[in-house]
């Protein structure tokens, strides 16, 4: 190119240039907090600048009923927030109400669910929220990977992670003796009996039909003690906290026994399940207390890190949990320190976010606040209860099926979209 051509060339580029609406200096929005977010926006005005004199912007309203479905992969990559919609759904108004191409923006983002539909609909997107957690989400969502690479990554961070995690969770199995894994331990909060003053788990009280004040039936669990003799006294949780202590634990035989999984009692009637309940569980579990994490982990006061309104309800106590560390057992914050610590290792800062994605994604279930329920158990949502029946679940267990899914979802994505 001769130099005249070259000045030809760049005099259209500046008239281009100032054809497009430019954003104003100083103006918030286009130049914090993220400082590429003005040259991204121009750049596209510049491939296809909107002209309002020859556009005409002439869509229906979208008026059909939309069939979707939250158990997908790509829903179940994070446990956002429980109100997410399916990103299929909105696709099927970014199909609607825009064209390849067109740039689509959500100041709301959220877990990314608009952006992701956009990009997959072959539209670029900018994704605003206030809060880190949801950018963090929306990026990973977003952001193409080798899935060979992030495969091999998961790979890599379980290999690192067994030694530790076979040491935290191991135990013996009662049937065989042989080695077992520790599947999830069952806490209880402690209470005393206002009728024979004796403490007791509430795990271990018997549930029987009561009645409200007003008469209406509805079940409470009553003294076992005083139950022996007849008496039926209800244990109140709204009484005095007198501590948590493991009542339950399941495990995983490793050495052959069918069926592998099993269960033992503190207080079991088999008198060999109770001695490996003694000194197999709790003295894993009073070792653990007695040393030190070795990797960092957050621990703020709870007062501070979290809002008000979401912790301090009637039945929160903050003799139970003052610090972020409190809302989880010693076990498992351990083992998501380790697991965090290894990620942040991995090469590749794609498959490093993805690696932390799947550890937010597990934390808030792996915490103090996971109820035990017979048909499995949950955490209560928009709030930080600490339920007194609560399941410490095997962290890295959980954690690699959240890795399972990701890697799945991640596929679907890359298969699927039109990125």
């Amino acid at each position: 190119m001769t130099e005249s051509e070259w000045k030809d060339e760049r005099k259209k580029a500046v008239q281009r240039k100032r054809a497009i609406p430019q954003m104003p200096e100083g103006y918030y929005s286009g130049d914090k907090p993220n400082p590429n977010m003005r040259a991204f926006v121009e750049a596209h005005l510049l491939e296809r600048p909107y002209d309002p004199e020859t556009d005409k912007y002439n869509v229906p309203a979208f008026d059909h009923a939309i069939e979707t479905t939250k158990a997908t992969a790509i829903y179940n990559m994070h446990s956002y927030h429980q109100g997410k919609k399916p990103h299929d759904a909105i696709r099927q108004y970014i199909r609607h109400y825009t064209k390849p191409g067109d740039l689509v923006l959500d100041p709301f983002c959220g877990s990314g669910g608009t952006a992701l539909a956009a990009l997959m609909e072959g539209c670029k997107a900018i994704a605003i929220d206030r809060s880190p957690a949801a950018t963090f989400i929306t990026k990973n969502y977003c952001t193409p990977v080798d899935v060979d690479e992030l495969q091999a990554a998961f790979e890599e961070l379980k290999k690192k992670m067994k030694p530790e995690i076979d040491w935290l969770y191991e135990t013996r199995c009662d049937r065989c003796g042989g080695k077992a894994t520790t599947g999830y331990t069952v806490y209880s909060q402690v209470f005393q009996c206002p009728r024979c003053m004796e403490k007791v788990a509430l795990f271990d009280c018997i549930e029987v039909e009561g009645r409200t004040q007003k008469g209406k039936p509805k079940k409470i669990r009553v003294c076992p003690n005083c139950m022996k003799r007849d008496i039926q006294e209800q244990i109140k949780s709204t009484g005095e906290h007198f501590g948590s202590l493991p009542v339950l634990v399941s495990y995983l035989c490793k050495n052959g026994c069918k069926p592998a999984r099993n269960e033992r009692r503190h207080d079991d009637d088999n008198p060999r399940k109770r001695e490996f309940f003694e000194r197999y569980d709790l003295s894993k579990i009073k070792d653990i207390e007695g040393r030190e994490i070795p990797y960092w982990y957050p621990d703020e006061d709870l007062a501070k890190a979290i809002p008000y309104r979401m912790l301090y309800k009637k039945d929160f106590r903050p003799v139970d949990a003052s610090r972020l560390k409190d809302l989880f057992t010693k076990r498992n914050l351990w083992a998501l320190a380790a697991i965090r610590n290894e990620a942040s290792k991995l090469s590749g800062s794609d498959c490093k976010d993805l690696a932390l994605l799947g550890l937010t994604g597990t934390i808030l279930h792996l915490s103090r606040m996971s109820h035990h329920k017979e048909g499995g158990g949950g955490i209560m949502v928009g709030t930080y209860y600490l339920p007194q029946i609560c399941k410490e679940r095997n962290a890295f267990v959980n954690y690699s099926d959240k890795s399972k899914e990701i890697l799945q979802a991640i596929t679907i994505i890359t298969l699927t979209s039109r990125i």
